[in-house]
């Protein structure tokens, strides 16, 4: 173990390193908000969630294209072009719900032969030669009716987005790091975050309602789009408990904190992921870990800060028919129905508190398993997050 692990370990200084991280964060994550919303403000924009408006923008947008939208696709299957770099969590989530929908097309980074290694400069400069054709020569084949994409700017410029946009094809992204990177990194005179691109989109899906007026005030067109699970992958397993309660994820910000006093409580956690006790695992133990497990931990904290978005295992868990603890912000009260979906804890010792009656009441850890899994096959996989975008109704799909 190196001298930055063996500090990594050590509980006081990772104690004060996070406590520095935090106070840093937390002041750039309230100084990008409240100003803003002072933009917002001195500008007339409003900051409240508004579908039924964001989809009249979207068709507006399109017919300045003569784009129908929803298309009419009577003839020939949807066809949807997925462009992403992706990370593990999307190959087993997203490419298979869509499916469900129609045609898929998929543009990976890590399959165009672009040397990632390279940094982002030089990948943004790739994506920008290599995808534009890439679009064209498909849209030729097999007309596209919509490309989705998990690229901001660090992977593509939006001159790119917008010669995908002159083809007639309507393009949405989503974004699920935006309340700390809405702008990012400057690499080579652009933006990293969502900020750099957002107006060269047709729409902008954002997992966290107070992002909204950041989009807006970019000029942007923005919906609140959770993330979602497939359930297919995510689900019930016929296995009994190995674990009283588990986490599983990377060790950072405020989590080692929480299992300390966890422990110091007379809990047993097990804990998986990078840096860990139990290490890294693959997807698949995840999904066996999730059903063996009495209670799942969750986290919604961005990084060190004490801001909050929703995350993917608010949806996998559930997904997998498990009880799910996690940190409590109001987006997930716009999502679930806490207390009969999933249980939330406010502090430290909210959580101790909460595992313990959990762990006490069988019969209620058994009704909230089936009542996560009955929540996400009605409202949460991604088939339904698309399905969303296709009805272009302010029909709330959420609760």
């Amino acid at each position: 173990m190196n001298l930055k692990e063996r500090l990594k370990q050590n509980k006081v200084f990772y104690y004060l390193l996070h406590t520095l991280r935090k106070l840093l964060q937390n002041r750039i994550i309230s100084r990008e908000q409240v100003r803003f919303e002072r933009i917002a403000s001195e500008m007339g924009i409003a900051v409240e969630e508004d579908t039924v408006g964001v989809f009249h923008l979207l068709r507006e947008r399109l017919e300045q294209r003569e784009i129908v939208w929803p298309p009419d696709n009577a003839e020939r299957p949807f066809h949807i072009l997925y462009a992403s770099l992706p990370g593990n969590w999307e190959l087993h989530n997203i490419p298979p719900e869509l499916e469900k929908l129609g045609k898929v097309t998929c543009f990976f980074l890590k399959e165009q032969d672009i040397r990632l290694e390279a940094g982002w400069p030089a990948v943004r400069q790739c994506v920008d030669a290599v995808l534009p054709t890439f679009v064209q020569r498909i849209h030729e084949e097999s007309p596209i009716d919509m490309m989705l994409s998990y690229l901001s700017g660090a992977q593509v410029s939006p001159i790119t987005i917008q010669k995908i946009n002159r083809l007639g094809i309507p393009t949405f992204s989503f974004h699920l790091d935006d309340r700390r990177y809405f702008y990012g990194y400057r690499y080579d005179g652009q933006w990293s975050g969502p900020a750099a691109v957002c107006r060269a989109y047709d729409l902008n899906l954002t997992n966290a309602r107070s992002s909204l007026l950041k989009y807006r005030c970019e000029g942007s067109n923005v919906l609140f789009w959770p993330e979602g699970a497939n359930p297919d992958y995510f689900r019930p397993l016929d296995i009994p408990f190995e674990y009283d309660v588990t986490f599983c994820g990377a060790r950072y910000g405020q989590r080692p904190l929480l299992m300390d006093y966890l422990r110091r409580q007379g809990i047993k956690v097990d804990c998986f992921g990078k840096e860990w006790e139990h290490g890294y695992q693959t997807d698949e133990a995840l999904v066996r870990i999730f059903n063996a497990s009495r209670i799942n931990l969750g986290f919604g904290f961005v990084t060190d800060s004490d801001d909050q978005c929703l995350k993917g295992r608010d949806f996998e868990i559930p997904s997998c028919g498990a009880v799910y603890l996690t940190s409590y912000n109001d987006d997930l009260s716009r999502v679930y129905r806490t207390g009969i979906e999933i249980e939330t804890y406010k502090n430290f010792a909210d959580c101790a508190e909460k595992i313990k009656a959990l762990l006490a009441d069988p019969e209620r850890c058994e009704m909230i398993r089936r009542s996560a899994r009955k929540a996400v096959l009605e409202r949460h996989t991604w088939a339904l997050r698309i399905r969303q975008l296709l009805d272009c109704t302010g029909v709330d799909l959420y609760q």
